[in-house]
């Protein structure tokens, strides 16, 4: 099995597969109790580690069979990849085969285009760095994010507010992101950082609570502000004050806010409060290019591996399994603190509180839902 939100970022896992075998799997032919096989002629000549197969007396080595009476309840001896012959979930428990897609989140990226971010950093500016850093950001993670993108302020209208979205978020966007920026980086091009010289936190966010897709409530959604300065220069949504309370009412509906502030010259109180309002505590601080790479990688992570899809409908919504690595029973929480629930309606698979950090986290490497069997697949 892969890993199911898939490595740490700078691999390349699109999608999660998550299969249990179907009582009819090919790795059922030939085998079961009416052609036993086995390593031996008889349990005489058993030799610790070996035991003696219930199934046929014959000698097993450790974690292999010779039947379906060497196997749990729940299981049937099948064949493994390098011809052993084990236990597999499968046979008279009813166990099928279950697949599963991570559900790809919705996130805006809020990015600051203040004349500030020319200011360099080493031999680079502020511009071209977050530019080379975004642009690695929505690499990594292709298709796993639905990315979408603002910059403030504005080049249209009035400098403190903002009209319209550059790349409203949704599917595929990462290639129009990627252009949008690759043109930013020339001094003559609209949304290069030459002006207005403001900083309109308020109106950026509070356009950022408009977005579209924030209204579908199928998918998780998020936004990230990143910006190298503070509110400057106009007020029109309120200021901070009015910023924090957008953030807050962005939380209320189920939209959290992550803030990185870039370079020294960031309030540090004040993006703490955003990213309390937002409900992601704390701020990331940001000093070059790798600092930020690794901020906004980080954020990703976080967004995703909680919300599963699952490509059929269960036989029975309350005989459905889910493990850890082969050796950890997930508990069904239908208070949705920790562990996971099921969505009927969606027919999603959904995890919570430490569950889902531990999948968010990468240190799950092997998700297993199961169908009918109370035990996970093996490999």
């Amino acid at each position: 099995m892969r890993s199911p939100s898939g490595p740490l970022p700078g691999c390349a896992v699109v999608a999660v597969v998550v299969l249990s075998l179907a009582c009819n799997s090919p790795l059922e032919t030939g085998l079961g109790e009416d052609n036993p096989g086995g390593p031996g002629t008889g349990c005489d000549a058993c030799m610790a580690p070996q035991t003696c197969s219930k199934a046929a007396p014959v000698c097993i080595e450790p974690g292999t069979c010779a039947g379906d009476a060497d196997c749990e309840p729940g299981t049937i001896c099948g064949m493994a990849q390098d011809g052993r012959r084990i236990c597999v979930v499968g046979g008279r428990c009813g166990g099928q085969e279950a697949m599963a897609e991570a559900v790809p989140p919705n996130l805006l990226v809020v990015l600051d285009r203040s004349c500030s971010m020319r200011d360099r950093v080493g031999n680079r500016s502020k511009w071209e760095i977050a530019v080379a850093a975004i642009q690695t950001l929505t690499t990594q993670f292709r298709n796993r994010i639905r990315f979408g993108l603002t910059l403030f302020p504005d080049r249209m209208g009035n400098s403190c507010t903002q009209e319209s979205f550059p790349v409203p978020v949704g599917p595929g966007k990462e290639m129009q992101i990627q252009s949008l920026l690759a043109a930013a980086l020339n001094t003559n091009d609209p949304n290069y950082p030459n002006g207005p010289c403001v900083t309109n936190i308020d109106t950026a966010m509070d356009q950022a609570s408009r977005e579209p897709a924030f209204m579908d409530a199928s998918r998780q959604s998020f936004t990230l502000l990143v910006t190298d300065g503070m509110q400057a220069g106009c007020n029109a949504a309120g200021g901070d004050a009015g910023t924090t309370s957008i953030i807050n009412n962005l939380r209320n509906r189920r939209v959290r806010t992550f803030v990185v502030g870039f370079g020294g010259g960031v309030d540090a109180a004040q993006l703490n409060a955003f990213a309390m309002a937002g409900g992601t505590n704390m701020f990331y601080r940001a000093e070059d290019q790798m600092t930020l790479e690794r901020a906004l990688s980080s954020i990703a992570s976080q967004t995703l591996g909680c919300d599963y899809q699952l490509m059929q409908s269960p036989p029975n919504p309350q005989q459905i399994y889910v493990f850890f690595d082969n050796t950890v029973r997930v508990p069904r929480d239908p208070a949705r603190r920790n562990g996971w629930d099921y969505d009927e309606g969606r027919n999603r698979v959904i995890f919570y509180g430490a569950a889902c950090d531990e999948l968010t986290s990468g240190r799950v490497k092997d998700l297993d839902i199961v169908f009918g069997c109370d035990a996970p697949t093996p490999g």
